[in-house]
């Protein structure tokens, strides 16, 4: 009589848990096949991989190792990670989180070809269908060749971040800028950077490409293409340097025009056309300078604009002189 009670109180708790059990179950169902897609998208991204997706019940995750990616053709991109980690949330596929250690990363299109390392990095990408929504990748203590022509000069920062993102042009009828729509976006920013020999500044800006093609083939937008730039510079003491200007393809490499406000133009000079810098104290007003050269341009970029009276100009001679760019 005693067990007959027991096994009758067991039952009601038996189905109490019936619902929890079963939605496990369902759950662990539903795990197994986003972590089956997310195995597949992998096998994609980097073919003769075999990704094995662990990380039940909260995440999608993989590690594969000496993975090198190569895309060849008139842009080349290129990526080797000694390890590579890969994070999903089950419900988010469009998004996937990156760990990498041992990162080397390059790209070589006409007139450039910039290499960037670092010993970590990490990075975050959001896709829509067939459009990059946003890349952004975060290396500390990254180094490299800025890659103006075949090398160009070495740098290194304490910190380089990169954000790209492919843009929707506005619709039709609504837009009021004449230009060409915007097609794409990349975002540099980079702390305690320096250039060959150059002091540690801070490193902001911004490359906007317009064209009336998508950002797929350089030649379908290469045709009508640009590139927006503003890029500014600072220090401990304060804005170096301001540039405004735009990039166009021509032929093998691009034409470069537009202008620098600065307090340090002889060094700015100076970083330009890849001679000695001199020392100089911050002017009190900055002054306009305009440059304009083909890329690449043998590490030599024209000034012009230097003001007549610059020996004669104010300076702040309380703030410490300007700092060496290159």
């Amino acid at each position: 009589m005693t067990q007959t009670k027991a096994a009758g109180r067991r039952w009601p708790l038996l189905l109490a848990l019936l619902p929890l059990i079963l939605g496990l179950a369902l759950y662990g169902q539903l795990w197994r096949g986003w972590a089956a897609q997310f195995e597949t998208t992998l096998a994609g991204w980097f073919p003769g991989s075999a990704p094995a997706v662990i990380g039940f019940p909260y995440r999608l995750e993989a590690e594969l190792t000496d993975v090198k990616r190569a895309q060849q053709g008139t842009v080349s991109l290129a990526l080797a990670v000694r390890k590579l980690r890969l994070n999903r949330g089950p419900w988010r596929p469009e998004l996937t989180v990156i760990q990498g250690e041992d990162v080397m990363l390059a790209a070589t299109l006409p007139g450039l070809a910039p290499r960037i390392s670092a010993p970590a990095g990490t990075a975050s990408l959001k896709l829509e269908g067939d459009r990059l929504a946003r890349l952004s990748i975060v290396l500390p203590q990254a180094a490299g060749v800025i890659g103006v022509g075949s090398d160009g000069p070495a740098f290194r920062a304490d910190n380089l971040e990169l954000h790209a993102r492919e843009m929707e042009p506005a619709a039709a009828g609504v837009a009021t800028d004449p230009r060409l729509p915007q097609r794409g976006q990349l975002v540099i920013e980079a702390q305690g950077l320096r250039i060959g020999a150059g002091a540690p500044i801070s490193l902001a800006g911004e490359a906007l490409a317009r064209g009336a093609a998508r950002l797929r083939q350089w030649r379908g937008w290469a045709g009508t293409g640009s590139v927006d730039l503003v890029l500014g510079g600072r220090d401990a003491t304060g804005e170096v340097f301001a540039l405004d200007g735009s990039l166009v393809p021509v032929g093998a490499g691009w034409r470069l025009a537009g202008t620098v406000q600065t307090v340090c133009p002889l060094n700015v000079q100076a970083a330009l056309n890849g001679t000695a810098a001199p020392a100089e104290q911050r002017l009190r007003a900055p002054v306009r300078l305009s440059i304009e050269t083909a890329l690449p341009a043998g590490g030599a970029i024209a000034v012009q604009g230097l003001p007549a009276d610059l020996a004669t100009r104010p300076r702040r001679a309380q703030l410490p002189a300007c700092p060496r760019l290159r």
